[in-house]
């Protein structure tokens, strides 16, 4: 069993016991789930199992990556394409990069050739 599957049939169990919950408080005519009588609370419990169903049913669908009978072969060969592509990052990272070419200062202004400075007496 890996964590998705755990993770799925938690969030099936949420919603089948808030749905008989629901149903059992208002077919009791009752005002909360505290005052239901212990066959209402009976009918509950069987959602337990109920809402293992559909994770059941994804675990024995051969083609279901996520959980299926298949998603350890998937999760290895998502696991080794990962490793190879770290591995390509890191030493893509490791390798020295080409120093830029140094930048030029832009040359000072010069005055125009024809001009002469101009002296006071």
């Amino acid at each position: 069993m890996n964590k998705a599957m755990i993770d799925s049939y938690l969030r099936n169990l949420l919603g089948v016991v808030l749905a008989l919950v629901t149903t059992a408080t208002v077919n009791a005519g009752v005002a909360s789930p505290l005052d239901l009588s212990a066959g209402e609370w009976l009918t509950v419990a069987n959602g337990l199992w109920a809402a293992a169903i559909p994770t059941v049913l994804r675990y024995l669908n051969t083609k279901d990556p996520a959980f299926g009978r298949v998603a350890e072969v998937v999760a290895a060969e998502v696991s080794k394409k990962i490793e190879t592509t770290v591995a390509e990052v890191k030493e893509a990272e490791a390798k020295p990069a080409a120093k830029p070419a140094a930048a030029k200062k832009p040359a000072a202004p010069k005055a125009p050739a024809d001009k002469k400075p101009t002296t006071k007496k």
